[in-house]
């Protein structure tokens, strides 16, 4: 690639920042505003040009020294995340053409593209970091974009969810750190597999910080609560792009495949075994078809949890992180096809050929994500079921039994979405536009046809011939939806808000606080009737003064009170 190519690839990723810039600028603005789209196409035009192996640029002025480059989960997912950011954009010049928001999109939309590039490319800690925290938190202004209380609520819980995963990958790479003396990654992951017990500590803040990117059980409920409230291209990129961050990151500080970690990797294999069972549990009981496409990411990024937790227990198997790699490029290009679909069909269609071609490109997004014969989740699926032949002998013989299951749970939720997503005709309705069709289309055709190029020729030849393996997922599924449909209604799904657990949390923490401020009221009444009262009882200056020196101190204790508390707490412990 070259010294200037790497250069040029680092400002690639830097350039939706800058027009994010410009876009404040009142004369440059209509400029900035007709590249937005346009953002991600130098990135991608780079990702493809002939390079050495192991070739990086070392920038020392750039933080606390940077490196850049392409490695092997870079090759495949830079691709794959820049096309995804360029069909998003420009079905979002679209789709937003009328709404009065749409500067304000476009301004967050850049500023979240660019830091998904930088950590794209990034090969050491810092810069990494600084990519990351970007795009984290200019996604809020994408869950927000409709203002409503519903995209309110949302964006409060996904801040939450931002904040405490930075504090654990702050406290991961504090403690890499200090372990490696240097901020490169492959320094990193030699000193996390040297010292098996700071490495430790690394690894379980790590699974956790990139876990809430990445939705594990238990940690992935912003994710079914920001994509319906998103926009239909903001939704595209969250699920596609900005959640694999998660992953690359686990990739980048944890020697995955280079030491074995076997009880952090057993823990997040088993996560993501629950992961991605649990999420079809919930997720076919969805009302939204953005809602179950959110569930869907969740599952599927278990099922790459899983293999990231194999790769952990089982070091040399480089072929279990590679396929994990073909899996996450075919899901990021898969979903965001179904996610720019779901946004067409939201919008009135006029009967005829609009009909036609909307509900065959959903039927076409949704058996590449499940798997069938000849498409390019065959070859993904296909990928990590070969690879989970290397797992250790305790999952080998469980894994590829689970796997398909995973795959009849994923053929479940595909025909939910095209139940709720399926086109119907209105009149009178207008002709999608060609920038929301032919950005979507293209995608679509992407998530087919990537993943044939990055496997090697033998899994082609085996994915060709594999008709029974795509198949049989997909008819057991529609088995099961068929049977179900015949059940009483009665017996029907029941109704689980978005989110799941988030919404009887929150109940039971407003519970909470309401019957706290309800005895601060008691509490307040009290200490009125005293002031009241007593000094009639007790005549005197000394007396009132005496209470109001009292409430000033309860006053203080309010803000001291929790410290002091703590302190002692932290005391005992120490003396212990």
């Amino acid at each position: 690639m070259g010294v200037r190519a790497l250069i040029a690839l680092l400002l690639a990723a830097f350039w939706p920042g800058l027009l994010a810039i410009v876009l404040f600028v009142r004369p440059l603005a209509r400029a900035a505003r007709a590249l937005a789209p346009w953002a991600a196409l130098p990135a991608l035009v780079i990702a493809f040009l002939p390079r050495e192996p192991g070739e990086t640029l070392y920038i020392p002025w750039l933080l606390l020294g940077a490196r850049v480059g392409i490695d092997a989960a870079a090759a495949v997912l830079l691709p794959a995340a820049a096309g995804l950011w360029l069909a998003s954009g420009l079905f979002a010049r679209s789709y937003l053409a009328a709404d009065p928001r749409r500067e304000a999109f476009e301004g967050w939309f850049l500023a979240a593209q660019c830091g998904n590039l930088i950590l794209l490319v990034a090969l050491d800690a810092t810069l990494f970091y600084l990519g990351f925290a970007l795009m984290s938190f200019a996604a809020y202004g994408l869950v927000v974009h409709d203002g409503g209380e519903r995209a309110r609520f949302a964006g409060r819980v996904y801040l939450v969810m931002v904040v405490a995963g930075e504090l654990c990958l702050f406290g991961a790479l504090a403690v890499a750190l200090e372990l490696a003396g240097g901020v490169d990654f492959t320094a990193l992951r030699a000193a996390v597999a040297a010292h098996p017990e700071g490495g430790g500590v690394v690894v379980g803040l790590a699974l956790a910080g990139f876990g809430i990117k990445a939705g594990l059980l238990g940690l992935h409920v912003w994710l079914p609560l920001a994509h319906p409230v998103a926009p239909s291209p903001a939704s595209a990129v969250l699920s596609g792009a900005m959640i694999k961050a998660g992953l690359l990151g686990w990739l980048r500080l944890l020697p995955v495949g280079e030491a074995a970690f076997p009880g952090w990797g057993a823990l997040l294999a088993c996560a993501g075994l629950a992961t991605a069972l649990y999420a079809v549990a919930v997720g076919v009981c969805q009302r939204e078809p953005k809602t179950v496409l959110a569930y869907s990411s969740v599952s599927q990024m278990g099922v790459m949890a899983i293999g990231v937790g194999l790769a952990l227990n089982a070091p040399g198997r480089p072929e279990i992180v590679a396929a994990v790699v073909v899996y996450a490029l075919h899901h990021g290009l898969a979903k965001g096809a179904l996610f720019l679909g779901a946004g067409v069909t939201a919008r009135p269609l006029p009967s005829g050929w609009p009909v036609v071609v909307t509900a065959a490109g959903l039927v076409l997004g949704a058996v590449t994500l499940a798997g069938a014969p000849a498409t390019g989740g065959l070859v993904a699926k296909l990928a990590l079921k070969e690879a989970a032949h290397a797992a250790p002998a305790l999952w080998d013989g469980q894994l590829v039994g689970w796997l398909g299951v995973s795959a009849v749970a994923t053929a479940l939720l595909m025909l939910r979405f095209l139940y709720l997503a399926w086109p119907r005709p209105a009149q009178p309705a207008p002709v999608p536009a060609a920038g929301l069709l032919l950005p979507w289309l293209g995608l679509l055709a992407a998530a087919w046809i990537a993943p044939w190029l990055a496997v090697g020729e033998a899994l082609r030849r085996a994915a060709a011939v594999a008709a029974g393996a795509g198949s049989w997922p997909l008819l057991v599924a529609v088995a099961i939806a068929l049977a179900a449909m015949r059940l009483p209604r009665r017996w029907r799904l029941p109704a689980i808000p978005p989110g799941d657990v988030v919404l009887p949390a929150a109940r039971w923490l407003g519970l909470g606080c309401a019957t706290l401020l309800r005895g601060c009221a008691r509490l307040a009444r009290l200490r009125d009737v005293l002031q009241a009262e007593l000094p009639a009882l007790f005549p005197g200056a000394a007396w009132a003064e005496a209470l109001r020196r009292g409430e000033q101190g309860l006053l203080a204790w309010r803000v001291t009170g929790f410290l002091v508390v703590l302190a002692g707490v932290l005391v005992a412990w120490l003396s212990i």
